[in-house]
């Protein structure tokens, strides 16, 4: 009864600590919104002007924004335009759904796992606190980020939809699946990754063959289409040697988000993007070789892990030569968030044997210890957060005021002319007159 106490102790000290993060999140997420029309979001309400005054709602939807196929945003601009007055709040309900759809799809998960109750319980606490840090806020505050959410929270959907062994090639699960597997490049075009993903799940989870070629098909003709016309970036030979070097330099940063952002941190969020990169390497591979594979909750994560790996791969070739004077962008931070969620749940039953040792209580309360640090830092992002979405806030003021500084080439658009022409073509859409 004393284990059995002891661990029901850490749980429910583990769950105040995530109920905390919870309390706060509405907060931040609320003083760091962006609600004005800056970067992006300025091209992309002349697009949907443009596209509603020709009748063009399949260009509207269809046409790309760089490399990506924006459905979901586009859909839900047109939505924020018509009901909310392009406030964005659209884009913040939508955001705040899909994360509370991730937070009880892998609660789902771990309530039908075989851990023990006060696991279980410590297990979803820790998926608040790595799911919902306060650096995703910047992310859900503003619309142009919010595709990042939407292709995290349907790829995760499509990999828990796709069931086990039993489940029957022709069903609504398996239908959902490949819907969901769709939508996830509905946000960006990342989302693409998942199917290679999907394939891999379905190999160690030793589903039918059947479904397995369906997967590989409907894949492969989905990222055909999807990509057919659309405009890529250049990309080096993946024979130069220092832009491999570069590349993977980028891939640890964007895996040791949200450190890698702040200028001061880079180096400490190098130590733990190569640490994440080794671990899940070391666990998708003995997974992968093992001739008895791991448990659904445990492929589960992996497969977030393989998912999240690849997204850093793909940005990596693709975006090193890209902005180079900044920091990671913090946009790929639910992407990063997703491999250490993954991670903990491939780690969970290790956890769980450990605590049941002699020193078990060290490795409980050593949890404990870090999440309330975690917790800490949080309080400090989230401060960072306001005080960034009050310089964007603060930027559009001037600029609407007529002003042009320096600081609106990052804040508000950065060719000043074509800021002011979207401008009063948003004006004449009966748009942010008043701000």
């Amino acid at each position: 009864m004393k284990t059995a106490d002891r661990l029901d102790a850490f749980a429910i000290v583990l769950a105040g600590i995530a109920a905390v993060n919870c309390a706060i999140f509405p907060y931040f997420m609320e003083k760091a919104s962006i609600r004005v029309p800056v970067d992006d979001l300025l091209d992309w309400l002349q697009f949907y002007g443009d596209r509603m005054a020709a009748g063009d709602w399949l260009g509207y939807l269809w046409t790309p924004h760089n490399e990506h196929r924006i459905v979901i945003s586009r859909i839900l601009l047109a939505l924020d335009v018509r009901w909310f007055g392009g406030g964005g709040t659209a884009f913040v309900l939508c955001g705040a759904v899909l994360l509370l759809g991730m937070f009880a799809a892998i609660g789902g998960e771990i309530v039908k796992s075989d851990l023990p109750r006060s696991w279980k319980l410590a297990a979803f606490a820790l998926v608040i606190l790595l799911l919902a840090p306060t650096h995703i806020v910047d992310t859900l505050g503003m619309p142009v980020l919010d595709g990042f959410v939407q292709t995290a929270a349907f790829a995760l959907f499509s990999i828990i939809l796709q069931g086990g062994e039993t489940e029957h090639l022709v069903s609504l699960r398996r239908f959902a699946t490949l819907v969901a597997a769709c939508l996830a490049s509905f946000g960006v075009a990342a989302g693409l990754l998942i199917w290679p993903v999907l394939v891999w799940a379905a190999w160690r989870g030793r589903l039918h063959m059947p479904w397995i070629a369906l997967l590989a098909c409907v894949g492969g003709v989905w990222i055909f289409a999807y990509m057919r016309h659309l405009p890529l970036n250049s990309v080096a030979s993946p024979y130069d040697f220092n832009r491999l070097a570069l590349a993977f330099d980028y891939a640890i940063r964007f895996l040791g988000l949200p450190w890698s952002h702040l200028h001061a941190l880079v180096w400490p969020s190098r130590a733990v993007g190569l640490a994440i990169l080794i671990l899940g390497c070391f666990a998708l591979i003995r997974e992968s070789v093992s001739a008895r594979p791991g448990t659904r909750l445990q492929r589960l994560g992996l497969a977030l892990v393989l998912f999240s790996f690849l997204a850093a791969g793909s940005a990596a070739l693709a975006r090193v030569d890209v902005a180079v004077d900044r920091e990671m962008p913090i946009r790929y931070g639910m992407f990063a968030d997703l491999a250490q969620v993954g991670l903990l749940l491939w780690a969970l039953d290790y956890l769980r044997r450990l605590s049941a040792r002699q020193h078990g209580r060290v490795l409980q309360w050593g949890l404990v210890g870090l999440s309330a640090v975690w917790l800490g830092q949080q309080l400090a992002v989230g401060q960072f957060a306001i005080a960034e979405a009050h310089r964007y806030n603060d930027a559009w003021a001037r600029f609407v005021s007529g002003a042009w500084t320096p600081d609106m080439l990052h804040y508000v658009y950065p060719d000043p002319d074509r800021a002011r022409a979207e401008l009063a073509h948003v004006r004449a859409m009966g748009l942010y007159k008043g701000k």
